[in-house]
């Protein structure tokens, strides 16, 4: 219980603002704690739900026992044996409910079109949901391939319509010149369904080459498989490789994709390809290879060591004088010289450290000896002092 102090006026004017001001502070006080009593026996706003919504308009607060009705939004249906109705606990909570007591509304469901098939990634048609489209092989869609189930209001319903499958088909394929395709009588090809080209005979004796794919097929509506082939004469020149030799495809005549193989007299090394290809344009590709001079080996002997000469004899070893080979003397000094430096500064450092110790402990025995010729002279004299005859 919260009590303010009585509003009287005291004499004096400082006194009475004063006395005014702790009315004033008590009566908020008082009314704080009213507030705060009343609220601590009540429930705070109900929860909110993404498939449910409040009846009516919310209050600052609920007393215990008080009941919150729900219902579904747009786009819900309520499902039975769920509760829609909340109640404010003594505890200060709220009787849990869910988003199950409410479901999703449905768009209607759409079957596979004729020779193609509906696909559910979510395995629902609810609103909010997508439905794929695909052919069978031989065929193409017509529409959309994806439609969504949107809500439009309180219903659900698709933003499309359900496409259609149409067979593959293709126009006959280009003709070309000096040549032919079987089938040709055909105007149209369904789907996968082939040609083979050739080309003719010239009278002049000259072979035409059919330069390309050979067999194109429907793979596509309106589509082939690849460009068309053309009917040319291909003579590529005759393969000669300098300091080379051919190992393979041998002949007087090279025409579309005749291979050659070459390699190197002894020698010589090869800078380029080993294989070449003759190609629609009358041209090696790669270009043919070329067979250069090679470079003299590396001299593989033993390096000659050549011995100083001196007037008295030496312990020394042998100075060698070949470019690769380490002085004996000068690998000796540097290691030798680097040791001595490192052992001589160890040395010094041990040497350094064995004086500071001996000064230490010299100055400690002086410093310890001072003290005792100091006590043995303070017992002196009061030896001497206990000795004297009192008068």
């Amino acid at each position: 219980m919260v009590s303010s102090a009585p509003c009287t006026a005291l004499p004096g004017r400082g006194k009475s603002s004063f006395t005014l001001q702790r009315c004033l502070l008590g009566i908020f006080l008082a009314t704080l704690a009213c507030l705060l009593f009343t609220l601590s026996d009540a429930c705070v706003l109900p929860p909110p739900f993404q498939a449910l919504e409040l009846v009516g308009k919310p209050k600052p607060y609920y007393e215990v026992g008080e009941e919150v009705t729900y219902r579904c939004k747009k786009g819900y249906d309520q499902v039975l044996g769920f509760l829609t109705i909340a109640t404010c606990e003594p505890n200060h909570t709220w009787v849990p409910i869910s988003d199950d007591a409410c479901m999703k509304r449905k768009c209607p469901y759409l079957g596979d079109p004729k020779f193609g098939k509906a696909d559910y990634p979510n395995g629902t048609y609810q609103w909010g949901a997508q439905v794929h489209f695909s052919c069978s092989s031989g065929y193409y869609i017509i529409g959309k391939a994806i439609i969504n189930c949107v809500l439009k209001g309180e219903n659900p319903h698709w933003d499309g319509k359900v496409p259609q499958c149409e067979k593959i088909l293709c126009a006959p394929p280009p003709k070309i010149k000096d040549g032919k395709y079987s089938f040709s009588d055909i105007e149209v090809f369904e789907y996968m369904e082939a040609v083979t080209y050739s080309c003719n005979k010239k009278p002049a004796g000259e072979e035409l080459t059919l330069v390309g794919e050979k067999e194109l097929y429907c793979a596509g509506n309106g589509v082939w498989s690849s460009s068309p082939p053309q009917c040319k004469v291909v003579k590529c020149p005759f393969p000669a490789v300098e300091n080379g030799n051919q190992l393979s495809g041998l002949g007087k005549k090279f025409s579309y994709r005749d291979t050659v193989v070459f390699e190197c007299i002894q020698g010589y090394y090869m800078n380029g390809s080993t294989t070449s290809v003759c190609n629609g344009e009358s041209v090696w590709e790669p270009p043919l290879p070329k067979c250069l001079k090679a470079a003299p080996p590396p001299n593989t002997k033993p390096p000659t060591i050549s011995y100083s000469v001196s007037t008295s004899p030496s312990t020394k070893p042998p100075i060698s004088t070949v470019s690769g080979y380490p002085n004996p003397d000068g690998l000796f000094d540097d290691e030798f010289a680097q040791w001595i430096i490192l052992l001589i500064i160890l040395i010094a450092i041990v040497l350094i450290a064995v004086i500071i110790l001996c000064l230490y402990r010299r100055f400690q025995r002086r410093k310890k000896g001072k003290a005792v010729r100091a006590q043995y002279n303070t017992y002196q004299k009061s030896l001497t002092t206990s000795a004297e005859p009192t008068t």
